[in-house]
């Protein structure tokens, strides 16, 4: 039985996706900052959308250059994840918001 249903999660997997880790969509508070930065206030806000154990996806109203390194401040109830990130991936989606993808460092 658990062989069939691992299949059927392997068949709805695109063969394309580059992904090492399974990614989770959670919308939550979230900051990124410069890791040379000297003041809080440089902080920008951001909405992480999706999680994953290698990365994660958020949106900016500003772009980010790709291979530039920023901490992220990560919110959920209580519990903060504070890391570094690898900025891999800045698309817009939108007029005024960018879609990026950092790994974790």
């Amino acid at each position: 039985m658990s062989a069939s249903t691992k299949s059927t999660t392997t068949s709805t997997t695109t063969e394309n996706e580059r992904r090492r880790c399974e990614r989770r969509p959670y919308i939550c508070e979230a900051f990124i900052i410069s890791p040379t930065a000297v003041d809080q206030s440089e902080r920008i806000e951001v909405t992480a959308v999706n999680l994953s154990r290698t990365g994660v996806a958020f949106d900016c109203t500003e772009p980010l250059p790709k291979k530039a390194y920023y901490v992220i401040e990560i919110g959920m109830g209580e519990q903060r994840l504070i890391s570094e990130v690898c900025i891999v991936s800045c698309r817009p989606i939108e007029e005024g918001i960018y879609q990026v993808g950092a790994k974790f460092c």
